[in-house]
Formats: C-alpha cells, structure tokens, sequence
C-alpha cells in the first residue's frame, strides 16, 4: 500500500469518527478512564447511545470557560441524573457520584476527559477538593450545561 492510500485511508477513518480527533492525554488520567468509567462511556469517551453520553468532542464549548470546568468537576464528584442531549443525541441518565475517588484521581481523569476534546485544560486535586465542598443539585448542573453549550 503507497503512502498516498495510507494517508487516504487514515483521512477517511478520521472523518468518520473512528480516529481519534484529538491528541489524547496517555497519562494516569487514561488508565483510570479506562478502569472507572469506560464500562459507561466507552474506551476514548465515545459514550453508548441509551446508557453513557459521549465526552469526546462533546465538551469542547464546556470546558472553554472556567465555571465549565467547575461543571466537569461537580458532575464527577456529585453524578447527574436527568435529560441531557449530547452529540444530537437525548440521554436521561443517572450516573452516580464518583466521589469515593481521591482528589487526584479526579483530577487527572478530567484532564484525560478535557484531552479527548482537544482541550488543554489544567485540573489539581485542589480543585476537586474545592467542587466537594460546593453543594449543586443535578437539576442547577443541567442547567449550567445547557448555558454554557449555546
């Protein structure tokens, strides 16, 4: 195969959602991805039509403001349950807490999560100290979602 059919080849798997669209963080953050969240929304975030929404390219717009990535840190500690539409999709889920994990754990899976939407976004385990001490309901994390995606 020439490298013209290769890069074509690698081209069309991209556009079709097979390739990854964004560099992804490799670190400690992917492992517990994969070993925490994965079951739900799928190896590299691609979510799980009727179960999981997808992250990956879905939280761009989220993450792009500083109380976006509060958004991501309250959801991870706190679950959300309720209609949310991601990627054009409907999804009334119910995930739950996460809370249990340490704050650096969190912390380094959001950076995963921020990667996988091309977004370079920096999360401490402070951060995730300060979102357990912040009481949000799920009915305010939705609608903070929806504001921030306009």
């Amino acid at each position: 195969m020439n490298r013209n059919c290769i890069a074509t080849l690698a081209a069309a798997a991209a556009l079709a959602g097979t390739a990854p669209a964004f560099a992804q963080d490799t670190g400690p953050g992917q492992a517990f991805f994969e070993r925490q969240c994965a079951a739900c929304h799928q190896k590299g975030g691609t979510g799980l039509a009727g179960l999981a929404p997808p992250l990956a390219g879905a939280l761009g717009p989220v993450l792009a403001a500083p109380e976006g990535r509060d958004y991501l840190l309250q959801v991870m500690v706190n679950g959300l349950s309720g209609k949310i539409v991601s990627k054009g999709q409907l999804f009334n889920l119910a995930m739950p807490p996460q809370g249990g994990f340490s704050d650096p754990e969190l912390a380094d899976a959001a950076r995963y999560v921020a990667s996988l939407n091309g977004s370079t976004a920096s999360f401490a385990a402070e951060d995730v100290a300060r979102a357990r001490g912040t009481t949000v309901t799920h009915k305010q994390l939705r609608e903070l979602r929806e504001r921030l995606l306009k």
